[in-house]
């Protein structure tokens, strides 16, 4: 591909939504992330956005059990995955389409739902470890266990209690090898969302839908490997990442190459459930690519790319 400012957006369903937000409200966040990409569409980037839906596909899950007292047949997690993935998709989409035709008009954006494949034997399906739906107060979770009591509850970061489900590690991206096409009428392709509706191989080969939610860090790394992406933006709720977080000898990383990031997480600054498969992609980006991976929120995006602010992993 002859135009090389590619650049993939890992953005967190929680940008969009806390599990209990209105459509109105996901839409004024969807806005919020518009201008995100609009400040690298006028820096002549292509881009990839991929986000996630951990809020939101926990919700729609509920809604299914909620519709089992009206005799409504529920979706299972994985058709969840698809619902979500649309919805947001949708979303995201017309908020940048209308945030950018403003100067650039007749701006084109396609969302492309998107499965993809992963292991039927990874660990991650007898370990679930990704927090989906809302967030409970402590006194809520009795009551919880007690209506679903095969759900896995944790303590998300100190924020409170949410049910975790498999993450398996993606192994492919379906939509990853139509991309470069697509940019060649759209100047953003929204991709993976969710981190994709998860499906495994049969022994024929054929796929089938499997009940997880893949890390979306994860799948937007493969998606940024597959397209040669000169940079990938690992989008959290801080302008950068800090070791001993939260304790006195705490401190910030801005530049810093792939093997003492490996060092850092392997000595377990990093969490599973939060911040440890934002590191791994970034490290697993930068050392198979020689592109830049950006961590930052959502404020700093500019900055982080002028090297002002961010968490910049490189080779």
């Amino acid at each position: 591909m002859a135009h090389r400012k590619i650049a993939v957006i890992a953005i967190g369903g929680n940008a969009l939504s806390d599990g209990r937000s209105t459509i109105e409200e996901q839409m004024r966040r969807a806005y919020q992330a518009a201008e995100l990409v609009k400040d690298l569409v006028l820096r002549d980037f292509r881009i990839v956005v991929v986000h996630g839906n951990g809020p939101q596909v926990g919700l729609a899950y509920l809604r299914q059990q909620a519709g089992l007292k009206e005799n409504l047949p529920p979706l299972d997690l994985a058709m969840c995955d698809a619902q979500t993935q649309a919805e947001i998709g949708t979303m995201l989409e017309l908020a940048i389409i209308n945030t950018i035709n403003h100067e650039k008009p007749d701006f084109e954006v396609l969302t492309i739902v998107s499965q993809v494949e992963v292991r039927a034997d990874d660990p991650a399906f007898q370990n679930p470890t990704k927090p989906v739906g809302p967030f409970y107060k402590a006194d809520e979770v009795a009551d919880i266990h007690r209506r679903f009591p095969d759900w896995t509850i944790i303590e998300d970061a100190g924020r409170g209690y949410r049910r975790v489900v498999p993450s398996p590690k993606p192994v492919k991206v379906f939509a990853t090898s139509i991309i470069p096409s697509a940019f060649r009428e759209a100047r953003v392709v929204i991709a993976g969302g969710g981190g994709g509706i998860p499906v495994v191989r049969r022994n024929d080969h054929t796929f089938e839908l499997v009940d997880a939610v893949i890390d979306k860090d994860r799948t937007s790394c493969l998606v940024a490997l597959g397209i040669r992406a000169s940079h990938f933006f690992l989008l959290t709720g801080v302008p950068h990442v800090a070791i001993h977080f939260g304790k006195p000898e705490q401190r910030s990383l801005h530049d810093v190459d792939a093997a003492a990031m490996r060092r850092h997480l392997a000595e377990g600054h990093f969490p599973p459930g939060s911040m440890g498969p934002k590191i791994e992609a970034a490290i697993e980006f930068a050392e198979k690519t020689g592109g830049t991976a950006i961590i930052t929120d959502a404020a700093h995006i500019g900055a982080a790319l002028d090297g002002r602010e961010g968490t910049r992993v490189r080779r």
